[in-house]
Protein backbone atom coordinates (compact mmCIF):
# COMPACT_ATOMS: atom_id res chain seq x y z
CA UNK A 1 0.00 0.00 0.00
CA UNK A 2 2.71 2.15 0.76
CA UNK A 3 4.48 1.63 -2.47
CA UNK A 4 1.36 2.68 -3.92
CA UNK A 5 1.01 5.80 -1.89
CA UNK A 6 4.45 6.96 -3.09
CA UNK A 7 3.51 6.37 -6.75
CA UNK A 8 0.43 8.01 -6.82
CA UNK A 9 2.29 11.04 -4.99
CA UNK A 10 4.64 11.03 -7.42
CA UNK A 11 2.34 11.18 -10.45
CA UNK A 12 0.55 13.81 -8.68
CA UNK A 13 3.63 15.94 -8.59
CA UNK A 14 4.46 15.47 -12.01
CA UNK A 15 0.86 16.40 -13.30
CA UNK A 16 0.98 19.27 -11.16
CA UNK A 17 4.28 20.33 -12.41
CA UNK A 18 3.29 20.27 -16.14
CA UNK A 19 2.08 23.52 -17.57
CA UNK A 20 -1.23 22.02 -18.73
CA UNK A 21 -2.37 21.64 -15.24
CA UNK A 22 -2.38 25.85 -15.09
CA UNK A 23 -5.15 24.92 -18.52
CA UNK A 24 -7.22 23.49 -15.98
CA UNK A 25 -6.90 25.90 -13.29
CA UNK A 26 -7.89 28.57 -15.68
CA UNK A 27 -10.44 26.73 -17.74
CA UNK A 28 -12.45 26.21 -14.12
CA UNK A 29 -12.38 29.90 -13.24
CA UNK A 30 -12.85 31.64 -16.53
CA UNK A 31 -16.49 29.16 -16.84
CA UNK A 32 -17.23 29.93 -12.78
CA UNK A 33 -16.40 34.07 -13.57
CA UNK A 34 -18.71 33.94 -16.94
CA UNK A 35 -21.44 32.15 -15.29
CA UNK A 36 -20.97 34.36 -11.96
CA UNK A 37 -21.47 37.32 -14.42
CA UNK A 38 -24.08 36.57 -16.17
CA UNK A 39 -26.23 39.46 -16.66
CA UNK A 40 -29.78 40.13 -14.92
CA UNK A 41 -31.67 38.57 -17.84
CA UNK A 42 -31.74 35.85 -15.85
CA UNK A 43 -34.83 38.03 -13.89
CA UNK A 44 -37.75 38.86 -15.67
CA UNK A 45 -39.60 42.33 -14.38
CA UNK A 46 -38.00 41.67 -11.13
CA UNK A 47 -38.70 38.17 -11.10
CA UNK A 48 -36.10 34.95 -11.76
CA UNK A 49 -37.11 32.89 -14.13
CA UNK A 50 -37.46 29.69 -12.88
CA UNK A 51 -40.18 31.47 -10.33
CA UNK A 52 -41.88 33.11 -13.50
CA UNK A 53 -43.41 30.08 -14.85
CA UNK A 54 -41.85 30.74 -18.36
CA UNK A 55 -38.91 28.18 -17.76
CA UNK A 56 -39.40 24.74 -16.36
CA UNK A 57 -37.08 22.27 -14.40
CA UNK A 58 -36.86 20.57 -17.74
CA UNK A 59 -35.75 23.26 -19.70
CA UNK A 60 -33.10 23.75 -17.30
CA UNK A 61 -31.57 20.62 -17.41
CA UNK A 62 -31.84 20.77 -21.32
CA UNK A 63 -30.15 23.50 -21.05
CA UNK A 64 -27.41 22.02 -18.29
CA UNK A 65 -27.19 18.89 -20.05
CA UNK A 66 -26.34 20.84 -23.45
CA UNK A 67 -23.35 22.40 -21.94
CA UNK A 68 -21.87 19.75 -20.12
CA UNK A 69 -22.14 17.41 -23.59
CA UNK A 70 -19.57 19.10 -24.88
CA UNK A 71 -17.77 20.54 -22.09
CA UNK A 72 -17.19 16.69 -20.73
CA UNK A 73 -15.85 16.47 -24.02
CA UNK A 74 -13.48 19.27 -24.21
CA UNK A 75 -12.06 18.62 -20.65
CA UNK A 76 -11.05 15.21 -21.91
CA UNK A 77 -9.83 16.14 -25.43
CA UNK A 78 -6.85 18.54 -23.08
CA UNK A 79 -6.61 15.71 -20.58
CA UNK A 80 -5.31 13.73 -23.58
CA UNK A 81 -2.38 16.26 -23.87
CA UNK A 82 -1.70 16.52 -19.98
CA UNK A 83 -1.49 12.19 -19.28
CA UNK A 84 0.02 11.24 -22.88
CA UNK A 85 3.67 12.19 -21.91
CA UNK A 86 3.32 11.01 -18.19
CA UNK A 87 4.39 7.56 -18.65
CA UNK A 88 6.85 7.63 -21.42
CA UNK A 89 8.62 10.24 -18.87
CA UNK A 90 8.51 7.53 -15.86
CA UNK A 91 10.17 4.92 -18.44
CA UNK A 92 12.68 7.12 -19.99
CA UNK A 93 15.84 6.45 -20.48
CA UNK A 94 17.86 6.36 -17.32
CA UNK A 95 14.78 6.55 -15.05
CA UNK A 96 13.66 3.17 -16.06
CA UNK A 97 16.34 1.13 -14.92
CA UNK A 98 15.37 2.49 -11.56
CA UNK A 99 11.70 1.86 -12.11
CA UNK A 100 12.38 -1.86 -13.03
CA UNK A 101 15.05 -2.37 -10.34
CA UNK A 102 12.65 -2.06 -7.95
CA UNK A 103 11.16 -4.96 -5.91
CA UNK A 104 7.74 -4.89 -7.23
CA UNK A 105 6.90 -7.34 -9.80
CA UNK A 106 6.87 -5.60 -12.90
CA UNK A 107 3.13 -6.13 -13.62
CA UNK A 108 2.30 -4.85 -10.81
CA UNK A 109 4.60 -1.68 -10.86
CA UNK A 110 2.81 -0.30 -14.67
CA UNK A 111 -0.34 -0.92 -13.20
CA UNK A 112 0.33 1.08 -10.45
CA UNK A 113 1.36 3.72 -12.25
CA UNK A 114 -1.69 3.39 -14.64
CA UNK A 115 -4.14 3.62 -11.58
CA UNK A 116 -2.20 6.62 -10.41
CA UNK A 117 -2.36 8.77 -13.08
CA UNK A 118 -5.73 7.40 -14.13
CA UNK A 119 -7.32 8.77 -10.29
CA UNK A 120 -5.12 11.85 -9.71
CA UNK A 121 -7.01 12.58 -13.97
CA UNK A 122 -9.87 11.87 -12.44
CA UNK A 123 -9.87 14.21 -9.53
CA UNK A 124 -9.05 17.01 -11.67
CA UNK A 125 -11.99 16.05 -13.77
CA UNK A 126 -14.33 16.11 -10.91
CA UNK A 127 -13.49 19.35 -9.34
CA UNK A 128 -13.39 21.03 -12.12
CA UNK A 129 -16.45 20.38 -13.43
CA UNK A 130 -18.31 20.13 -10.08
CA UNK A 131 -16.85 23.55 -9.44
CA UNK A 132 -18.40 24.57 -13.04
CA UNK A 133 -21.62 22.89 -12.29
CA UNK A 134 -22.20 24.08 -9.03
CA UNK A 135 -21.47 28.13 -10.36
CA UNK A 136 -23.89 27.38 -12.82
CA UNK A 137 -26.50 25.94 -10.92
CA UNK A 138 -26.27 28.80 -8.19
CA UNK A 139 -26.85 31.14 -11.09
CA UNK A 140 -29.70 29.28 -12.55
CA UNK A 141 -31.16 29.27 -9.37
CA UNK A 142 -32.16 25.19 -10.09
CA UNK A 143 -29.66 22.70 -8.63
CA UNK A 144 -30.01 19.25 -11.01
CA UNK A 145 -28.46 16.27 -9.55
CA UNK A 146 -28.49 14.36 -13.09
CA UNK A 147 -25.39 16.53 -13.74
CA UNK A 148 -23.27 13.39 -12.15
CA UNK A 149 -25.08 10.32 -14.02
CA UNK A 150 -22.98 12.63 -16.93
CA UNK A 151 -19.68 12.49 -14.93
CA UNK A 152 -19.48 9.35 -13.71
CA UNK A 153 -19.77 8.53 -17.88
CA UNK A 154 -17.25 11.13 -18.20
CA UNK A 155 -14.84 8.92 -16.02
CA UNK A 156 -15.43 6.05 -17.70
CA UNK A 157 -14.80 7.73 -20.79
CA UNK A 158 -11.46 8.82 -19.62
CA UNK A 159 -10.96 4.99 -18.50
CA UNK A 160 -10.98 4.26 -22.24
CA UNK A 161 -9.22 6.67 -23.48
CA UNK A 162 -6.12 6.90 -21.19
CA UNK A 163 -5.85 2.66 -21.50
CA UNK A 164 -5.41 3.84 -25.53
CA UNK A 165 -3.08 6.44 -23.88
CA UNK A 166 -1.34 4.02 -22.14
CA UNK A 167 -1.00 1.31 -24.66
CA UNK A 168 0.49 3.61 -27.45
CA UNK A 169 2.70 5.53 -24.60
CA UNK A 170 4.59 2.27 -24.17
CA UNK A 171 4.91 1.15 -27.39
CA UNK A 172 6.29 4.47 -28.78
CA UNK A 173 7.88 5.42 -25.24
CA UNK A 174 6.41 9.29 -27.03
CA UNK A 175 3.96 11.19 -25.47
CA UNK A 176 3.76 12.99 -29.21
CA UNK A 177 3.34 9.38 -30.34
CA UNK A 178 0.35 8.40 -27.96
CA UNK A 179 -1.40 11.31 -29.09
CA UNK A 180 -1.51 11.06 -32.58
CA UNK A 181 -1.86 7.69 -32.30
CA UNK A 182 -5.26 7.92 -30.28
CA UNK A 183 -6.39 10.63 -32.67
CA UNK A 184 -5.95 8.13 -35.67
CA UNK A 185 -7.46 5.58 -33.83
CA UNK A 186 -10.49 8.01 -32.87
CA UNK A 187 -11.06 9.39 -36.24
CA UNK A 188 -10.75 6.21 -37.40
CA UNK A 189 -13.39 4.72 -35.18
CA UNK A 190 -15.73 7.66 -35.80
CA UNK A 191 -15.39 6.84 -39.33
CA UNK A 192 -16.62 3.78 -38.77
CA UNK A 193 -19.53 4.34 -37.03
CA UNK A 194 -21.07 5.76 -40.16
CA UNK A 195 -19.81 2.48 -42.71
CA UNK A 196 -23.00 2.56 -43.41
CA UNK A 197 -22.86 5.27 -46.14
CA UNK A 198 -20.48 2.82 -48.19
CA UNK A 199 -21.96 -0.46 -47.84
CA UNK A 200 -24.20 -0.06 -51.47
CA UNK A 201 -20.92 0.53 -53.06
CA UNK A 202 -19.24 -2.49 -51.48
CA UNK A 203 -22.13 -4.52 -51.84
CA UNK A 204 -21.50 -8.33 -50.09
CA UNK A 205 -17.75 -8.29 -50.45
CA UNK A 206 -15.42 -9.25 -47.95
CA UNK A 207 -14.75 -4.88 -46.91
CA UNK A 208 -17.90 -4.78 -45.45
CA UNK A 209 -17.08 -8.21 -43.39
CA UNK A 210 -13.17 -5.99 -42.63
CA UNK A 211 -15.48 -2.76 -41.76
CA UNK A 212 -17.97 -4.64 -39.13
CA UNK A 213 -15.43 -6.12 -37.72
CA UNK A 214 -12.88 -3.45 -36.91
CA UNK A 215 -16.07 -1.83 -36.00
CA UNK A 216 -17.01 -3.77 -33.31
CA UNK A 217 -13.23 -4.28 -32.15
CA UNK A 218 -12.40 -0.45 -31.72
CA UNK A 219 -13.96 1.96 -29.34
CA UNK A 220 -16.55 3.90 -30.10
CA UNK A 221 -15.65 7.24 -27.64
CA UNK A 222 -18.36 9.00 -30.32
CA UNK A 223 -20.96 7.34 -30.18
CA UNK A 224 -20.41 6.69 -25.90
CA UNK A 225 -20.62 10.61 -26.06
CA UNK A 226 -24.17 10.68 -27.38
CA UNK A 227 -25.33 9.78 -24.14
CA UNK A 228 -24.24 12.47 -22.02
CA UNK A 229 -27.38 14.74 -22.75
CA UNK A 230 -29.82 11.39 -22.64
CA UNK A 231 -28.35 10.68 -18.60
CA UNK A 232 -28.30 14.50 -17.52
CA UNK A 233 -31.91 14.70 -18.63
CA UNK A 234 -32.75 11.71 -16.70
CA UNK A 235 -33.41 9.37 -19.80
CA UNK A 236 -30.91 6.88 -19.07
CA UNK A 237 -28.32 5.08 -21.34
CA UNK A 238 -29.24 5.36 -25.48
CA UNK A 239 -26.67 2.87 -26.56
CA UNK A 240 -25.26 0.18 -23.99
CA UNK A 241 -23.18 -1.51 -26.60
CA UNK A 242 -21.38 1.09 -27.28
CA UNK A 243 -20.34 1.51 -23.52
CA UNK A 244 -19.37 -1.85 -22.61
CA UNK A 245 -17.93 -2.48 -25.87
CA UNK A 246 -15.31 0.23 -25.37
CA UNK A 247 -15.27 -1.09 -22.15
CA UNK A 248 -13.80 -3.93 -23.61
CA UNK A 249 -11.29 -2.95 -25.72
CA UNK A 250 -9.87 -0.64 -22.78
CA UNK A 251 -9.84 -3.61 -20.62
CA UNK A 252 -8.17 -5.71 -23.69
CA UNK A 253 -5.40 -2.79 -23.97
CA UNK A 254 -4.63 -2.73 -20.31
CA UNK A 255 -4.11 -6.26 -20.19
CA UNK A 256 -1.87 -6.37 -23.57
CA UNK A 257 -0.05 -3.11 -21.50
CA UNK A 258 1.12 -4.90 -18.84
CA UNK A 259 2.27 -8.20 -20.88
CA UNK A 260 4.29 -5.96 -23.58
CA UNK A 261 5.70 -4.28 -19.95
CA UNK A 262 6.47 -7.31 -18.33
CA UNK A 263 8.92 -9.05 -21.29
CA UNK A 264 10.22 -6.15 -22.34
CA UNK A 265 14.01 -6.04 -22.40
CA UNK A 266 15.18 -2.49 -20.67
Amino acid sequence: MNKFLAILYDSYLEIKDRKIFYLYLAVTLIMILIFSLLPGSLNINGEHIMDSGLIDQATIDRVVAGFFDQFFGFMIFIMVFGTAGLLPSYLSKGRVELVVSKPIERFRLILMKFISIYLVSCLILIVTTSLIWLAMSLRLGSITTNFFYGLLLALVQFFIVYAIIFILGLLFNSGAGAIIGYFILRVGSDLLSHREVVYDFLGESVWKFILDTAYNILPKLGEMSDNYNSLMRGRGLGDSYALWSSLLFGGTMILLGLIYFNRKDY
